[in-house]
């Protein structure tokens, strides 16, 4: 995804930003993947970027492409929803995604070490029920929010959650000024 140009680099804030994940059948169950790299999400922590170019710099690099991505705008990440699959993928779903750790910010988004999904949007109510594993917010037109949320350990970012420390910026906020 590109996302523009560099605006800066910080080190311990937070960013909410769009993304499309995969819902893939693993031996798990039902979960997250990468739309672009072999990787699953797994539920209740965050995910850690690395770098398939360059093992010794920080992630993500200012001067390389690594790094979670995540836009301001839903609209950017519209062409991701569709693709060639593998077998195993059920769907693609679109969500906000909570960004942390570093975080390179861009004109139109964010690229950042550390990833978390902070509320997804499915059209299936079965999908949205399995992946509830998340707990987060998982909405669908045949569902409701509440009965699709149920977690323990709160929502990334959520006052019950240790994910949530840091100051956030959202793409909310952002993206109206």
């Amino acid at each position: 995804m590109d996302t523009g140009e560099l605006v800066g680099v910080t080190n311990g804030t937070r960013a909410v930003g769009w993304r499309v994940w995969t819902v893939q059948e693993s031996r798990d169950g039902v979960r997250l993947g990468s739309v672009i790299h072999d990787a699953i999400w797994t539920p209740g922590s965050p995910a850690r970027a690395g770098c398939p170019h360059d093992e010794r710099h920080v992630v993500p690099d200012a001067s390389c492409n690594c790094g979670f991505h995540a836009a301001r705008d839903p609209v950017d990440t519209f062409s991701y929803l569709y693709g060639r699959d593998e077998p195993r993928t059920l769907c693609r779903v679109i969500g906000e995604v909570s960004l942390s750790g570093f975080l390179v910010e861009t004109e139109r988004g964010w690229r950042a070490s550390e990833a978390y999904p902070w509320r997804l949007y499915v059209g299936d109510a079965r999908i949205a029920a399995a992946l509830a594993i998340y707990g987060v917010p998982v909405l669908s037109p045949g569902c409701s929010s509440g009965s699709a949320m149920t977690s323990k350990t709160g929502s990334a970012g959520s006052p019950t959650s240790s994910y949530g420390a840091a100051p956030m910026h959202s793409s909310r906020t952002a993206a109206s000024g």
